[in-house]
């Protein structure tokens, strides 16, 4: 299905064509990507198609080109790279649709109402901070995982839900709870390294 867009979209430019041609630094990642503007995103397409865009367009194949056409190239290159650090995160592609609907995403100064996510973060919370203690950390280390997992999956359901019925304070919501579940993960990977000595 991706082959078929992609063929359609360089059968349509015209003789002569040259990628960077194309560069617009305000492009939406997610046209960039040749990739439907949607929470559900296929990582294999979006792979493809990043894989496919960093070719044509990495500044190796610009070494003899004038110095204005390999700033270009550098910069296509590095738009490429944010697209699609941006849209393969859960997370951040959440945040960016949030911003491409013109709403703000900043959380820095969220709290949250709701009980049943209170609850459960603070049960994550325990949970990460007796690990230690734990009699086998690795196995109390999956199982916390396999928590923050189904949690991180639930809410993931909601923004895609929300978001697509144009239910922006809920998708906000449920953003505000991806973030606090990414941040729960680093955490959790250090002290990985120090239970595991990694």
């Amino acid at each position: 299905m991706w082959l078929r867009r992609e063929f359609h979209r360089l059968a349509a430019l015209p003789a002569g064509h040259n990628a960077m041609s194309e560069f617009n630094p305000r492009e939406n990642y997610f046209a960039l990507l040749a990739v439907p503007q949607s929470y559900e995103v296929s990582q294999s397409d979006l792979t493809r198609s990043y894989r496919e865009l960093q070719r044509e367009a990495h500044p190796d194949r610009f070494a003899g080109a004038s110095e204005r056409e390999h700033l270009r190239a550098v910069q296509h290159s590095s738009q490429i790279n944010e697209a699609y650090e941006t849209l393969i995160s859960p997370t951040r592609r959440a945040a960016y649709l949030l911003k491409l609907a013109g709403v703000d995403s900043d959380m820095s100064s969220t709290t949250f109402q709701d009980p049943e996510f209170l609850m459960q973060q603070m049960q994550l919370r325990e949970e990460l901070s007796e690990l230690q203690d734990a009699k086998d950390p690795e196995a109390a280390l999956d199982a916390f995982y396999r928590d923050l997992e189904a949690a991180a999956t639930k809410q993931k359901a909601i923004f895609s839900t929300s978001y697509t019925q144009k239910q922006f304070d809920e998708a906000l919501a449920s953003y505000a709870k991806l973030q606090f579940l990414e941040k729960l993960r680093s955490e959790a990977e250090l002290k990985e390294s120090e239970l595991l000595d990694y």
